[in-house]
């Protein structure tokens, strides 16, 4: 039986990797954990292996240089130390090119660290993904951690025009949705990161993520791009997880503001026209203004973002 790889990336948040970790039922007999450190400086190393040992699971330790050969498939977790923070698409990017050529994993779950898992929250996925050909994405029912009944994400649509993604159906009750099944054949222009599963054979056609964009809109150019080699993602309405979100930038706004608003303007250019790239431009810094609420610091780093993202160079695959 092929195994699934879970791929959890952890930036100075080994409380909220420990909690995910904790979510499991395990011991998981058909999958391996890669936890990717991206260079935290909160000791998460250390707390996350004093967790490993405390609860008994197996685990082997590598760098990003020595994961080919370091690294030990009969333990349970592989802990990979990034020498430096290489964001999200990175440091996934990782595992994914150490899995590709492996014909021992069939999928791969990208599964943020601040999220919470059910039962049969990875059992659900995989089967959405069966009941449909040329599916190389699958997305879960995102509900919120603190309010568990509301709705963060039910898959995500972009709007190049104005430079923004909208997630579907956020902040309505989950229980209020009525037509479910409906909700699954509703199609959404992509699956929301935190939690999406990959099917690596559709992989060597479409490509990894482009590592260009550090934080923010990787995954949305990623399945625009699946979708170009007539590649599918779809939502597995029974697959649910609940999310912190936004921990990374938490307490830190002015970050967000840069990373979105270059991400936005880099997913434009690449993706869409160049009259979209500059309605987006103009978009992004009215809303940056609303939204920054007079934030100096915030809307200097979201113009600065929209500087960057029309500076920096895109090479296409």
């Amino acid at each position: 039986m092929k195994q699934t790889a879970i791929i959890i990336v952890n930036w100075n948040g080994w409380k909220d990797t420990k909690e995910c970790l904790e979510s499991f039922d395990m011991p998981l007999t058909d999958a391996h954990f890669f936890i990717v450190d991206n260079a935290s400086t909160d000791d998460s190393l250390s707390h996350l292996e004093a967790y490993f040992m405390t609860k008994a699971i197996s685990y082997c330790i590598c760098t990003d240089r020595t994961l080919a050969v370091a690294c030990d498939l009969s333990q349970k977790i592989t802990l990979i130390a990034n020498r430096h923070n290489q964001g999200f698409a990175g440091a996934n990017n990782l595992v994914l090119k150490f899995l590709l050529p492996r014909q021992d994993f069939s999928r791969a779950w990208m599964l943020n660290n601040d999220t919470i898992v059910t039962g049969d929250s990875l059992r659900e996925l995989h089967k959405a993904m069966d009941t449909y050909e040329r599916t190389a994405f699958c997305g879960s029912v995102i509900l919120d951690y603190n309010q568990p009944e509301l709705i963060q994400c039910c898959g995500v649509n972009h709007y190049a025009y104005l430079g923004i993604s909208k997630l579907y159906l956020k902040n309505k009750k989950w229980n209020s949705v009525k037509n479910v099944i409906a909700l699954e054949q509703a199609r959404q222009h992509y699956q929301n990161g935190a939690s999406l599963l990959v099917d690596l054979s559709s992989l060597r056609e479409i490509g990894l993520m482009d590592e260009m964009f550090f934080l923010y809109s990787e995954e949305a150019d990623w399945q625009l791009r699946a979708a170009k080699f007539r590649f599918e993602n779809r939502l597995a309405w029974k697959s649910i997880i609940y999310h912190k979100g936004s921990m990374s930038t938490a307490g830190k706004k002015h970050l967000f503001f840069f990373n979105y608003n270059r991400s936005a303007i880099l997913l434009t250019r690449k993706n869409f026209s160049r009259l979209a790239a500059l309605t987006a431009t103009l978009s992004l810094c009215i809303i940056t203004a609303v939204r920054a609420r007079l934030n100096i610091k915030s809307l200097a780093a979201g113009i600065r973002g929209i500087v960057t993202g029309w500076r920096t160079r895109i090479v296409k695959p």
